[in-house]
């Protein structure tokens, strides 16, 4: 199956089973999360591309799915909101006006819930401080998190409204040559520890690791990559054979 194999085809309703998260690691800040998660999250960006980035776009907040052009519909999860005049995040749980479907909340109770039991005050409080950027994070996470097929950023004018398709994400281990792509964008996107983030990613990616003071060598059975980091772990190369 091709990346976009399945925008070709009439899409079924299959939701996750919110009670199997990606792992079951516990981290204490957005940081911490956002280096777990952050590789498979911007490579299934990657996947969708630029498919429906000029498409018009509207979500069902009832019916729970959200329409790309003419047809292409999948069911979603809502995370939450960025107000561009206020600079605030308002989760989708505490969005009082909007009438949204308890069934497309899940996503954004469950990370309530691990906020609540690691102590993450940004995902617990109604409101928080806010660019598109740290909305792109929360999204990243839950995406990462929920092992859901991408996210999406819909700008609305006041605002960006950010989901999660749900559907399964596609097998991260058939592409293992697109951490070389992928990781170099991750790390120009979000503020992380380079070494961190990638271990994390080439593990999600089915890589076996070995570890130095400076450096990451990883292998499959098709591919093997090496990446060296400076003193704080930023990476300053990436190759493969």
């Amino acid at each position: 199956m091709g990346w976009f194999d399945f925008l070709k085809k009439p899409q079924q309703t299959v939701l996750l089973d919110k009670n199997e998260l990606h792992a079951t690691e516990d981290f204490s800040s957005l940081q911490q999360l956002i280096e777990r998660y952050g590789g498979a999250a911007i490579e299934k960006q990657f996947a969708i591309g630029d498919t429906i980035a000029d498409l018009d776009w509207n979500v069902d907040m009832t019916v729970g799915t959200a329409t790309f052009g003419s047809d292409l519909t999948f069911p979603i999860q809502m995370l939450g909101s960025v107000s561009h005049q206020s600079d605030t995040w308002l989760w989708a749980w505490a969005n009082t006006q909007a009438q949204i479907s308890p069934n497309i909340l899940k996503q954004a109770h469950l990370l309530k819930a691990y906020g609540m039991k690691n102590n993450i005050p940004e995902l617990t409080q109604t409101k928080v401080f806010a660019t598109n950027y740290e909305g792109h994070v929360l999204a990243s996470i839950a995406s990462g998190m929920f092992k859901s097929r991408f996210y999406y950023a819909g700008n609305y004018g006041a605002g960006t409204a950010f989901f999660t398709i749900d559907l399964m994400e596609e097998d991260l281990k058939k592409h293992p040559e697109q951490v070389l792509t992928v990781f170099p964008q991750l790390i120009q996107t979000f503020e992380l520890d380079h070494r961190k983030a990638l271990s994390f990613y080439l593990k999600d990616k089915g890589f076996t690791t070995n570890e130095s003071k400076d450096s990451i060598t990883a292998f499959t059975a098709e591919l093997t990559v090496k990446a060296n980091f400076d003193e704080i772990n930023r990476m300053t190369n990436l190759t493969a054979s």
